[in-house]
C-alpha cells in the first residue's frame, strides 16, 4: 500500500503553497517538513512525498520523492479520529532530516 503526501497544515492541498523542502546533500536528498491528512499512512509501506527541491524557482521547484516507511527521519503520527470513512487510517507525517537517495526522486 502506498500513500500520496501532498497536503500540509498551512496550505491544505494547494501544491503551490507547500513548505516541505528537500535539500541536496552529496548524492542524497534531505527532506524537512510535515504533511497532514495522509490516507492509509498507518498501513503504507511507501510514501510519495511532494517537496520543494528548488525554492528559488517557486512552484517550478516542486518534485516528488519515494520514501520507504522505515526510512530514518520519517515519523508517522497518531491515527485521526474521523467521523466517516473509518476503514482507512488518516495520519500526520513528519520529516526531520529524512535522507533519501538520489534514485528516490520521481
Amino acid at each position: 500500500v502506498g500513500s500520496f503526501c501532498l497536503s500540509e497544515p498551512g496550505s491544505g492541498s494547494d501544491a503551490f503553497a507547500l513548505k516541505t523542502q528537500a535539500a541536496r546533500d552529496g548524492s542524497d536528498w534531505v527532506i524537512e517538513g510535515s504533511k497532514c491528512w495522509i490516507s492509509n499512512a498507518k498501513e503504507a509501506g511507501v510514501f510519495v512525498v511532494f517537496a520543494n527541491a528548488a525554492p528559488e524557482k517557486g512552484h517550478r521547484g516542486i518534485t516528488a520523492f519515494v520514501v520507504e516507511r522505515d526510512n530514518p527521519g520519517l515519523r508517522i503520527g497518531k491515527k485521526e479520529d474521523k467521523l466517516g470513512i473509518r476503514a482507512s487510517s488518516t495520519c500526520e507525517l513528519s520529516f526531520e532530516a529524512c535522507r533519501v537517495p538520489e534514485s528516490a526522486m520521481l
